[in-house]
């Protein structure tokens, strides 16, 4: 137990240090600049058939700094968008992410993010309902399926904002997630994705 504090108190310490000399480098952030991603959509696990099917995804986000170190960028995302996949049924996702960015002097930069999501997700057929009156299957309107998601990030590109050049950064980025429920629920209880995408962010200016 005592070792433990230690290890706390050792950890405090050196995040302090870490946030007071992340205020020395100041730099503006752009508030809310818009992200805009377009890429393939695949099930499975990481890089896993991402590119055996052409599934379209398209996304709209943007990002806050929670900090201003130029260098180590933390920050919290979201992104709303939308996937065509008719195996699996066309999904809307949203979801909210913390993110870290390193950013070389060069421009260049790597990224990760965790964040959890809600998915609006409808049935990739036309869905019938038994009519007793009737004795028939009369097609109904697909209310779709709410669900959960968990994911992670990992990204790299350019920012060319970086020299006061052009205010926009490009990159291309992967998106891991798992699905928490199917509409299988008893053979899919989890589903794996993942996202493939290459995004522009546009950093407004301040007026």
């Amino acid at each position: 137990m005592i070792a433990l504090k230690k290890y706390l108190l050792i950890f405090l310490a050196m995040s302090c240090i870490f946030v007071a000399h992340a205020q020395n480098e100041e730099v503006q952030f752009a508030k809310f600049p818009l992200k805009i991603s377009f890429g393939n959509h695949a099930v499975g696990f990481p890089f896993q058939h991402s590119f055996k099917a052409f599934n379209p995804h398209f996304s709209l986000g943007t990002e806050f700094g929670l900090n201003k170190n130029l260098k180590h960028q933390i920050y919290i995302s979201s992104n709303l968008g939308f996937i065509r996949n008719k195996v699996i049924g066309n999904t809307i996702p949203l979801d909210v992410d913390f993110g870290y960015r390193y950013l070389h002097k060069t421009g260049l930069f790597l990224e990760t993010t965790l964040g959890l999501g809600i998915l609006k997700q409808y049935h990739p057929r036309n869905v019938y309902q038994y009519s007793e009156s009737n004795e028939t299957y009369d097609k109904i309107s697909d209310k779709g399926l709410t669900t959960s998601l968990v994911g992670f990030k990992m990204g790299m590109g350019y920012d060319f904002s970086s020299n006061n050049q052009h205010p926009f950064r490009i990159g291309i980025n992967h998106h891991f997630f798992i699905q928490t429920t199917y509409f299988e629920i008893d053979n899919f209880p989890i589903m794996p994705q993942s996202t493939t995408n290459i995004s522009i962010t546009y950093k407004f200016k301040k007026q």
